[in-house]
């Protein structure tokens, strides 16, 4: 698993890559909250067009990432699946939970119009 981050104002854009699961969730998350505490960013977009599976870990990840958001009065989408993850997002019920995007632009638009 590796994650690149980039900003766009206050958006910050997670991609990460590989698998979160429960060998790299704890990964995952010390690098998303680096860049969180870091950035101080308001809104979190992950680009999810290069993760190729996500267990329960890292579903837990999300929504920990989703309700830190929250707390701070911005918002979490989600973009650019592939399709055996989209198909992992449905399944858990994720697809409702957030905003969900086709595409990392779409997602960053509706971050800073929110």
């Amino acid at each position: 698993m590796k994650c690149a981050f980039a900003s766009d104002g206050d958006v910050l854009i997670a991609s990460p890559s590989g698998r979160i699961d429960t060998n790299t969730y704890n990964e995952f998350k010390t690098l998303l909250n680096a860049e969180l505490d870091g950035t101080g960013a308001r809104h979190l977009v992950i680009d999810l067009a290069d993760l190729e599976y996500v267990s329960s870990a890292g579903f837990r990840e999300f929504f920990l990432a989703g309700r830190r958001m929250s707390r701070g009065g911005g918002t979490l989408s989600v973009c650019s699946f592939q399709p055996q993850v989209k198909e992992l997002f449905e399944i858990a019920q994720f697809m409702t939970a957030y905003a969900v995007h086709d595409s990392r632009e779409a997602a960053v638009a509706a971050a800073k119009g929110a």
